[in-house]
Formats: structure tokens, sequence, C-alpha cells
């Protein structure tokens, strides 16, 4: 199976996959309280005569996982120039024959994503893991460096905490009960328990539509709100402008997670989940579920076009071979029926017939299970 990025389609994947389409082709609950708050660290950069900052940091003998991030104020588009584990291999090497990083680094990611932020989560996928030992960066241009790390013993079980938000006028919390059992379902179904807060109503009228872009103001001030100890989830009334037909995007391939930023958490349009005022709870809770995957890691198991796909290795991948010969037509879930079509991470939901007709999106592979039972903000 391959798993090879071209890295000039790097930015288009990672754009693509934080959004999930609304239309053709596109894509129980509990409640708890958060307690504690996630380790973050703000690493010490030394900056060289080349013009780039280096650091570094220790990973515990204990350690499960981390999240590097790098900032901007000004929301410049910024990267990771390297980082090298412990053995002294740069896993966002070209030259590495195992390399997945260089292609899934968040600082490669397109300009409505990526300004202002990128990070790199160890592990992303099960082919690296968070080595014990002295770990060095490098990178250019940034004004921080933020580190999420976890340690300890991995639980026999794995829970994750989930926040949800609810903006605008025309749905309550109460209507978002049905959708939130879907979404817990489904990660309950592949080994997650989702641990569901209260949702929170945001009555401000500026947050009952936002941009889909996480550096606008707006936008900034609405995920910005967001719980440090949780995965947030903002269910808005719609998109403004141009994002008017997506069904939900998220901050990151993953977002940030324990700092409160414009990039802590992700967005659902209710809109494009109705009919008239009636929410369809199964496409929402798949979409809450796929959003929420891409903001612990999960890149789409198969891009629209058919010939990209997601960095781990044991995902379907739904090839143009099979299919037809067209190669402007974008993969359907339906032409994707036992080839990943059912995956919760497959770029675009199935059609309304097919949904009618009973077909779901709720499975994940073990290694998908794997990079969010290792998430720095699972439990």
């Amino acid at each position: 199976m391959s798993i090879k990025l071209n890295l000039y389609l790097v930015a288009f994947i990672l754009l693509t996959a934080s959004l999930f389409l609304a239309g053709a082709c596109s894509k129980k609950k509990k409640t708890s309280s958060t307690t504690g708050s996630l380790p973050v660290l703000e690493i010490k950069q030394t900056l060289g005569e080349d013009g780039y900052y280096t650091g570094s940091f220790v990973v515990p003998s204990d350690g499960i996982s981390f999240l590097l991030s790098i900032f901007k104020d000004s929301n410049a588009k910024i990267v990771f120039d390297s980082l090298a584990d412990p053995d002294g291999n740069d896993i966002l090497s070209t030259s590495s024959t195992q390399n997945l990083y260089n292609d899934a680094s968040g600082g490669l990611g397109s300009d409505l994503i990526k300004k202002g932020y990128a990070n790199i989560l160890v592990p992303q996928s099960p082919s690296f893991s968070a080595k014990a030992g002295t770990w060095t960066f490098k990178a250019k241009n940034n004004d921080r460096i933020k580190l999420t790390r976890r340690s300890g013993t991995l639980p026999a079980s794995t829970t994750i905490v989930v926040q949800p938000y609810i903006t605008g006028t025309t749905w309550t919390a109460l209507d978002l009960s049905a959708a939130l059992n879907v979404m817990s379902s489904i990660y309950s179904a592949n080994g997650i328990t989702l641990s569901i807060n209260t949702t929170i109503t945001i009555s401000d009228s500026q947050y009952a539509a936002v941009s889909g872009t996480f550096t606008n103001t707006t936008t900034s001030a609405l995920v910005s709100q967001g719980a440090t100890t949780a995965l947030n989830i903002f269910f808005i009334e719609d998109y403004s402008g141009s994002w008017s037909n997506i069904l939900g995007n998220a901050a990151g391939i993953p977002g940030s997670m324990g700092i409160a930023n414009s990039w802590n958490g992700v967005l659902n349009s209710l809109s494009a989940h109705a009919s008239g005022t009636t929410l369809d709870a199964q496409l929402l809770g798949e979409t809450a579920a796929h959003e929420m995957g891409h903001q612990l890691g999960l890149f789409h198991t198969t891009e629209q076009g058919g010939t990209v796909f997601d960095i781990i290795s044991d995902t379907a991948e739904c090839t143009k071979s099979s299919r037809d010969n067209n190669s402007n037509k974008k993969m359907s879930a339906e032409e994707c029926e036992g080839y990943g079509g059912d995956n919760v991470m497959f770029w675009t939901p199935w059609s309304s017939s097919s949904r009618s007709a009973g077909l779901k999106q709720e499975t994940l592979s073990s290694h998908q299970q794997q990079v969010l039972k290792y998430s720095p903000i699972a439990q």
C-alpha cells in the first residue's frame, strides 16, 4: 500500500483535509467536568548566525506523545526546518527512508490553516514514537515555540474530554444531544470513550455565522474561548462568506491542544446539516467525529482526486484505477465502498440517498485508533 505524498500537493492536502464539503462529493453523551490541565512548556530558542532558531527539549522515559507548536504573532507563514530525535534522525528530512513527517508537518500547510501556527505531532503514525531523550529542532521566523507533552503509563482504556459550544439562536444545546450521542457512539465503537461536558451557549450575535479561516478576527475570538483541558467543538449556526457550503473544518492536523488560542477547536455548521430547522443528527455526528479526528492529527484516508492518501499504512486507499477514467471527477464515497468509503476520515460523506439506505461513516483503522489513543489530550 503506497503511503507516499507528493510534496507539491501538501498545501492542498492540508487545506482539503480540514474541510468537509456539503452537497455532492463533499464529506453517548456523558457529562463530566474537566480536571487538571495539559502540561505546556515554552521552549527556549537560540538565534544562530544563519538566521535560524535552535532549541531542545527532553522526552522522559515514560513519555507517550508530544505536540511541538510554533507561533508567529503576525500570522505569517512559518515552518519547522528540522526535528531530530534522540538518535539524531531528522524526522522532517527528505532523506529518511521511513519519513512520513516530511509530508505531514503542519508547517507545510495552506495559508488558510497555517498562518501564524505550525506543528509536529509525535506520534502521528505508528511509524514514529516519542523516544525518550533529548530532541532538537531548527526553525525560522517565529516568536515562540511551545511543547504540549504527555507522559505516564498508557491506560488500558482511553478517554477524551470534549467541550461543545453552540452559537446563534435557531438551535439550542438540547438540539445537539442526538448528534453528540452519534459522535460518542462512533468513538466508543473504536475503543475511545468521549466524556462530553455540558454544552456552553455563546449568545453574542457576532458568533452566529463566522468565517472558516481561524486567523479571522471573529473566528479567532470565538475559538480562543475554548477550554485548555478538552477538545473544543463549536457548533456555529452557519459559516459566513464563501464558506457557506462547508459542513465543518478543523483548525489544523492537528490543531492546538492545551493552549487557549485561535487553533484550539473545530467548527461545524448547523445550517449545513439541517432541513428547515430539523438537524440530521447522524450526519452532524459523523461530521463532528471527522473534524475531531483532524484536530487530533488524522488526515483524510483518500483525497478527492484518488491519487493522494493519508500517512497511515493500514487504512484503505481508493485509487483512480478503482473507478472510471474521468480525471476531472471527484471521488465519491459510493465509488469507494469497500475501499474506505465507510471510514470516519474519508474526504466526503455518503450521498443523501446512501445515508437514507443506512450507509454510515463510523469506522477507524487500528493505526488511526492508535494515533488518537496516544494523543497528548487523551487520558
